[in-house]
C-alpha cells in the first residue's frame, strides 16, 4: 500500500525537480569566470569609490550586532557626542559584513589618535570600543 504512494510521489518529483543536462551544458559553456573578481563580489565595502582615495589606516569600533536598527541607533548617539567634542569632524560609519552590522568611528592614520579617541569613547560609556584596521578616507 504504502509503496503504491511512494511511487508516484517519487516519479513526480523527479520530473518537477530534474534539469535536463543539456540546459546546464549550455550555461556551463556560456559562463567566463574571468568576467567576474573575486574580491570585487565579497569584499564590496573594501573597495575605494572613485570620488575619494583610501588607504591603510585605523577606526574604532564601538559595535557588532546582527540588527540594523540597533546599528542606526548607536550611529545616531555617536553622531551627537561627536558634534559636541574635539572629534566632530570624525564620522560615523556602518559597515555590514554578512551577518553583522559594525558601527566604526574616525579616519586615522596614526594608532595614537586612534587611542585618544577610544579613550574618549570609553569614558562617555561606549566601554566595549576597541581599535580596528580599516580602510580609511583621506
Amino acid at each position: 500500500m504504502l509503496s503504491k504512494i511512494l511511487l508516484p510521489l517519487f516519479i513526480l518529483c523527479e520530473i518537477m525537480f530534474s534539469q535536463s543536462v543539456d540546459s546546464l551544458l549550455y550555461y556551463e559553456k556560456q559562463f567566463n569566470p574571468a568576467l567576474y573578481d573575486i574580491k570585487d563580489l565579497v569584499f564590496p565595502h573594501l573597495l575605494p569609490t572613485r570620488s575619494e582615495e583610501t588607504s591603510l589606516g585605523f577606526r574604532v569600533q564601538v559595535l557588532v550586532t546582527n540588527r540594523l536598527d540597533s546599528a542606526n541607533s548607536v550611529k545616531n548617539s555617536l553622531q551627537s557626542l561627536l558634534s559636541s567634542s574635539i572629534f566632530q569632524s570624525q564620522k560615523v560609519y556602518i559597515i555590514y559584513e554578512p551577518p553583522n552590522y559594525k558601527v566604526r568611528v574616525g579616519d586615522f592614520e596614526r594608532l595614537q589618535d586612534a587611542s585618544v579617541l577610544r579613550k574618549f569613547l570609553i569614558e562617555n560609556g561606549f566601554e566595549y570600543a576597541w581599535i580596528v584596521n580599516d580602510r580609511i578616507k583621506k
